[in-house]
């Protein structure tokens, strides 16, 4: 049995898009801890932990609420999917953050100038599309949800192994929910 040397060398062009991947992922992560004024928007799949700054959404909207006893437990991620692109964001929200770095499996995100964004059919040669920017708040649950809002579960990897971090609102006029739920669509960190 022979083990030639060529089959345990790496695919050069496939170590060279993973390195260049790890060198933007830490530079990305450097000028992250400088604040956010200095990165107004936040390519989530960096950090080996999302959930805990998905935390920090909610941990200030806890500390800015200003109402009387309530229950906290109430408090769930409210987001909005913006029709900017990273490049885009000059400063940061006074609420909550923007994150980039999310892709929508099952359907794609079509982006109109003159008109509010849609998701539609996916094309058969595409499975997944990047979302734009998407803002993340957080606030008390909302129950007036209506028949053309999907909430779509975002994963922190495509397995979807454990709970979701987060429920994107996706909001498609005319296209019941229902047509996304069953498709299966939803969203994954890359």
């Amino acid at each position: 049995q022979s083990t030639g040397a060529g089959s345990l060398t790496p695919n050069p062009s496939t170590t060279l898009s993973w390195v260049g991947d790890l060198v933007q992922r830490c530079s990305h992560l450097e000028r992250s801890l400088q604040g956010r004024e200095r990165v107004p928007c936040l390519w989530v799949s960096v950090f080996t932990d999302p959930e805990a700054l998905l935390g920090t959404v909610l941990h200030e909207a806890v500390q800015s609420f200003d109402g009387g006893a309530q229950n906290f437990e109430e408090f769930t991620f409210q987001t909005e999917i913006t029709n900017r692109d990273k490049d885009h964001i000059r400063e940061a929200p006074h609420e909550g953050m923007f994150l980039y770095g999310i892709y929508l499996y099952g359907a794609s995100w079509e982006r109109t100038i003159n008109e509010s964004p849609q998701m539609q059919d996916v094309s058969p040669k595409n499975r997944f599309s990047q979302l734009p920017v998407v803002h993340v708040t957080a606030g008390f649950s909302q129950s007036d949800r209506t028949h053309c809002l999907y909430r779509c579960p975002v994963y922190n990897d495509r397995s979807m192994d454990g709970p979701p971090l987060f429920f994107l609102d996706i909001f498609n006029e005319n296209v019941h929910y229902f047509k996304w739920s069953l498709r299966g669509l939803c969203c994954s960190l890359r």
